[in-house]
């Protein structure tokens, strides 16, 4: 035997207890019912607190609504209310459209305009297993109690306006000045200056829809008919989890293919002889921390490298572009390195780099660059290629260039 009593009007604020106090347990304590009351009162109101203020209120998982043979059916699920309530639904549930119409207050005969209704989920007690109260207690104690009261949930269906609907579809950012302020951090901490308070409605929002009639050929056989809509995801409120919050990182912040180190050392000054041995010899490998899309490696567009020489003196640099011959793309046995080997034609090394560089009189620079947009890794996502101080490259965002310096000189 169960008996149900209504919550109290939702006063959820961060200061609608005004202090946490506990109990002092000491030998010799006597318990009575107010010192048992409050234990549980002390755990539950810090657990909500922490709740609604640091996880948010909505649906966590599951509550999945569907209209099914005149009835509207919700699936098991887990929701938190604006106060920081747990509302678990363990079974499937069910409406039939007779009691959505009662609710909304719509006669059972006749034609109306169809009616917008929302499906609310609602924190609600009962209590359960009735005792007797011992005949020694005081006389305002005397009668009947209950030995527990269990946690539930109240299935509604208000009319739209009155369940506080709010369009969650909205892709802007609820920042002010993000764009313009020198930190996020900044910006969070403004935020922080607000506490969030709940709306004077405890409804977790499932489903919104329609009731109408069907063509009245029969009074007698008018029956209602109830959709959902086709955007009623849009008002479902969700509780952002670790995971889920994960998985957006992931979508947003893939794990993206970065360069992790190449043979020539940037910034490094070589003679003429060296740098020349390594364009005809050594070759450029340039490695990935990640498996690559082979096609796009090899594309030779997708490299330069470049020579800026001073052929006389105060003359302006002349731009020697080094072709590439062809890119080969091998891995290590382990499969921990992916690396690219670039071969450059010899014929311009050899008649038109060697005779410029031995006239140096200065050092030349040597600029090299990959464009990171054109090379993907195997789930054809761009290398995060910028090199930011060093290695690996990287700055979280899909393609740029690789670009880095040399230079080569007598």
């Amino acid at each position: 035997m169960y008996e149900h009593e209504s919550s109290e009007s939702c006063q959820c604020h961060v200061c609608s207890v005004r202090y946490f106090e506990r109990n002092n347990y000491f030998h010799g304590k006597m318990l009575s019912a107010r010192d048992l009351r409050e234990e549980q009162k002390y755990f539950n109101e810090k657990r909500w607190l922490i709740n609604r203020m640091v996880l948010g209120w909505g649906i966590v998982c599951g509550l999945e609504v569907k209209v099914e043979n005149g009835y509207v059916a919700i699936q098991p699920g887990l929701a938190l209310d604006c106060c920081g309530r747990e509302l678990l639904v363990c079974g499937r549930e069910a409406l039939h459209t007779k009691t959505i119409a009662e609710a909304l207050g719509v006669e059972t005969d006749g034609q109306f305009e169809p009616i917008r209704w929302a499906l609310c989920l609602e924190y609600h007690e009962c209590k359960s297993e009735p005792v007797k109260v011992p005949s020694a207690c005081s006389q305002t104690e005397q009668g009947k109690e209950y030995n527990r009261i269990r946690d539930e949930y109240r299935l509604s269906i208000r009319r739209f306006d009155d369940a506080c609907p709010v369009d969650h579809s909205d892709d802007c950012c609820p920042y002010d000045n993000l764009n313009h302020a020198p930190s996020v951090h900044e910006v969070l901490v403004e935020q922080s200056h607000r506490c969030r308070k709940c709306k004077e409605c405890e409804c977790v929002l499932l489903a919104t829809g329609t009731l109408g009639t069907k063509p009245a050929n029969a009074i007698q056989n008018q029956t209602f008919q109830i959709h959902l809509d086709e955007d009623s995801w849009k008002y479902r409120r969700i509780v952002y989890t670790n995971s889920s919050l994960a998985g957006l990182v992931r979508c947003f912040h893939p794990r993206l293919a970065h360069i992790k180190k190449i043979n020539w050392k940037p910034g490094f000054q070589y003679d003429v002889d060296d740098f020349l041995n390594l364009l005809n010899r050594e070759h450029l490998k340039i490695t990935f921390d990640q498996r690559m899309s082979q096609a796009t490696v090899k594309d030779i567009r997708s490299f330069r490298l470049s020579v800026f020489i001073s052929i006389g003196e105060g003359s302006c640099p002349v731009r020697f572009l080094i072709p590439v011959e062809h890119i080969e793309y091998v891995e290590s046995a382990d499969h921990q390195d992916h690396t690219a080997v670039y071969y450059f034609e010899s014929d311009c090394i050899e008649h038109e780099l060697r005779t410029s560089c031995k006239k140096l009189k200065k050092a030349a620079e040597v600029e090299l660059v990959l464009h990171g947009s054109m090379v993907r890794d195997e789930h054809d996502r761009a290398l995060d290629a910028e090199l930011i101080k060093e290695f690996p490259t990287g700055n979280g965002v899909q393609g740029g260039e690789f670009i880095t310096y040399f230079t080569v000189g007598p």
